[in-house]
């Protein structure tokens, strides 16, 4: 099998690699010539995994801390062997061909969508960046699905990012991405929402034919709760473990909560119920 283009995940925490697991084997459906690899903390090597292919996939075991993930992140293309990497977020979901990616890196070597709107959230768009600018009065990129050709511009700016990441001392990986997009020698692309997309509830017919890539990040309905569960239980049976990944998802559910009135969010949590934007 070709490593010429190969899908990364970063898994740090049961939860996480439980996620990883689910988006890994939607890539080995939906593009089974694609390999994938996954650096965890969790396990050693994925012995429940029937969707691993040994001769195929990759699995990388780093001793890390959770609280590494930023750090590992903006570092990611350090633990890729491949000549084209396709970065996901574990909450993703692969729903297209992804190999246009190999066309699109034979001209660019870092590639990530642009945001629609400019960010306001605190903690993000008040950080101060470039000649002391807000993040929020510049565009902005989300890191959750990259394109990346491992080339000497690329490596150099994962290195920026990393090191914009800790000298601005931001939890968020995406606040130190302004200034490094901004400062880079490499050829940087901003892809469009197909390829990393948010569920419209609405008018999902058109939305599944032209997505590649599904991100859900706290919009988890009852589908893909469970569908995540039974990932985690490839990692280990024991219970109590298991329920550290349904807190994780319960939490990230609350968070969606937080951030809209109760009524919206309870036409949302009714939609969780009965329907999803993905079919796994």
């Amino acid at each position: 099998m070709s490593k010429t283009l190969g899908v990364i995940y970063l898994a740090l925490g049961r939860p996480y690699l439980a996620m990883a697991l689910l988006s890994a084997k939607s890539v080995v459906d939906s593009n089974p010539y694609i390999p994938f690899t996954i650096v965890t903390n969790v396990k050693t090597e994925p012995s429940q995994v029937e969707f691993f292919r040994h001769d195929h996939d990759s699995w990388i075991y780093v001793d890390a801390d959770v609280n590494d993930n930023r750090n590992l992140k903006t570092n990611i293309l350090s633990y890729s062997e491949y000549e084209k990497t396709i970065f996901l977020d574990c909450d993703t979901v692969v729903m297209g061909d992804l190999s246009m990616a190999n066309i699109i890196l034979e001209y660019f070597d870092i590639c990530l969508r642009l945001n629609r709107y400019p960010q306001k959230r605190k903690g993000k768009g008040d950080v101060r960046v470039l000649g002391n600018h807000r993040v929020g009065d510049f565009p902005h990129w989300n890191s959750g699905v990259m394109l990346i050709r491992n080339t000497d511009q690329a490596i150099q700016f994962f290195k920026s990012w990393n090191a914009n990441y800790f000298q601005l001392g931001n939890k968020y990986d995406q606040v130190a991405l302004v200034p490094t997009i901004f400062e880079t020698g490499a050829r940087v692309l901003s892809l469009e929402e197909r390829w990393n997309a948010t569920d419209p509830g609405v008018g999902r017919g058109k939305w599944r034919k032209d997505t590649i890539v599904y991100h859900y990040a706290t919009n988890i309905c009852d589908h893909l709760f469970n569908k995540i569960l039974e990932c985690d239980r490839l990692i280990d049976s024991d219970e109590g473990f298991a329920n550290e990944t349904r807190c994780f998802l319960q939490k990230k559910r609350r968070l969606k909560k937080s951030k809209m009135n109760l009524l919206k969010f309870f036409s949302i949590n009714v939609m969780w119920r009965f329907s999803s934007p993905v079919k796994l």
